[in-house]
């Protein structure tokens, strides 16, 4: 496992739930927790699906986004293959939420994780569960034609 691989340092970084550089993101850094990657993130007004509550999409984004970063570690770059969340409660705005993600198995071709958000009493506001699969080559091209300093990135990744 490569920590320094745990959050995007590259000159890109538009992710929308991780990158640094994008300005409409949540702009999440991940740590490790034993062996959990988590992050800290307390959901804003602009955050809102109903009143009051954060969307739940956007805490789905960030329990998959935590889950797979587990991949980062390995310096793989995975796609979301599948991605199931039950949501327990409603997520409060103003209210910081720990979401976290953790390998259940790390095969050759894929990974599956599980998360959760916990809100500071520690109940569970969402679990989730994920299968990532390598970036298709077809896939990896159309983003270097995006970006071409991705090919870089993944030959750093090597």
């Amino acid at each position: 496992m490569d920590a320094a691989w745990l959050n995007d340092r590259s000159e890109y970084q538009q992710n929308f739930v991780h990158g640094l550089r994008n300005p409409h993101g949540l702009r999440l850094q991940f740590e490790l927790d034993g062996d959990r990657i988590f992050t800290m993130w307390t959901p804003e007004e602009r955050h809102a699906g109903f009143p009051g509550f954060a969307h739940g999409g956007l805490v789905a984004a960030a329990l998959d986004d935590a889950m797979g970063r587990w991949a980062a570690l390995h310096r793989r770059f995975l796609v979301t293959a599948r991605l199931e969340v039950r949501y327990r409660d409603a997520a409060p705005l103003g209210v910081p939420l720990r979401v976290e993600g953790w390998a259940t198995r790390h095969q050759r071709r894929a990974l599956h994780a599980q998360g959760r958000a916990l809100l500071p009493d520690g109940s569970t506001i969402a679990e989730a569960t994920g299968t990532y699969l390598p970036l298709p080559p077809a896939l990896q091209q159309r983003m270097v034609d995006a970006w071409p300093g991705f090919a870089e990135y993944l030959e750093q990744a090597g």
